[in-house]
């Protein structure tokens, strides 16, 4: 009798090692960001979004392309109009990045209503803090950027100057970082700029790896539509929804909850006609 209870307690401590481990193993999963499943849903969203991601990139080029054209005249000819014509064209841009992110991250948590003038909601809700960090983006890598070209020069003649040089790729490099996350938490969260920049900085310093690999990916992105002209067309809608993608996978390590909402597909709506392929591309607004 004393043989069969110790066999049935060694069953049972097995039943609950192995359910023990299960459970670690989910809880990692859960904790652990994955960079397969955020360049997965990257991918998949934007297959089956395609309409709405290049319209509101389009939306962002109008607004994008005078804002490059009075930048190329400022080159041959500075003048104060075009200065102002300038900063004009920063003030339709920068908010038009909110636009794009707010479409990107309802695409992102699956959300089954996404209509254009979401596009124009997220301009109006959050233009002053888009423009804040737009700001913050052109400006901290070009004083960077430049204080690299001088320390470069001077670090044959001073100690001080190489150390100078360090500091500021340093910088750079935590910067691009943290960018990642800029949008994403200002969409996703009721947070001030500082506290912005701050958890971003935090984010990236606490999963580098995971934020490398995506910096690296939107950095591909950035590439190959910059010199193919797809930018224009889908190149800043596919990189915002690579960030979003990113943000959702690094919060379930601090939430312990999955935010993307579950898709459920009917047999019959797998397969799609030419018509419906043709529809969803040229009337996303209309058709899901």
């Amino acid at each position: 009798m004393l043989w069969y209870d110790d066999l049935a307690v060694i069953r049972f401590s097995g039943i609950m090692l192995k359910r023990k481990r299960q459970l670690l193993k989910e809880n990692n999963q859960v904790g652990k960001p994955s960079i397969g499943r955020a360049i997965k849903f990257t991918l998949g969203d934007a297959y089956h979004n395609v309409g709405k991601l290049i319209l509101s990139n389009l939306f962002w080029t109008a607004t994008f392309v005078p804002f490059l054209l009075v930048g190329l005249e400022i080159r041959k000819n500075l003048s104060p109009l075009l200065l102002l014509l300038l900063a004009g064209c920063f003030l339709l841009t920068s908010p038009a990045l909110a636009g794009i992110f707010v479409i990107s991250r309802k695409i992102a948590i699956k959300e089954h209503e996404i209509e254009m003038r979401d596009f124009l909601t997220g301009m109006k809700d959050h233009w002053k803090k888009s423009l804040v960090l737009s700001l913050i983006c052109v400006i901290i890598p070009l004083v960077a950027g430049s204080s690299l070209m001088f320390y470069g020069q001077l670090a044959r003649a001073s100690s001080l100057s190489v150390i100078l040089w360090i500091i500021n790729i340093w910088i750079l490099i935590f910067f691009f970082l943290a960018q990642v996350y800029f949008f994403p938490l200002m969409i996703g969260q009721k947070m001030g700029i500082i506290q912005i920049l701050r958890t971003s900085f935090l984010l990236a310093l606490n999963n580098v790896g995971f934020t490398v690999v995506i910096l690296l990916f939107e950095i591909a992105i950035l590439f190959l539509s910059s010199i193919t002209g797809v930018i224009f067309l889908a190149g800043v809608s596919m990189i915002a929804l690579l960030q979003s993608n990113a943000f959702i996978e690094v919060a379930k390590r601090y939430t312990g909850e999955e935010i993307r909402k579950e898709v459920k597909r009917e047999e019959g709506a797998q397969k799609k006609t030419l018509r419906d392929v043709i529809r969803n591309l040229f009337f996303p607004w209309k058709y899901d």
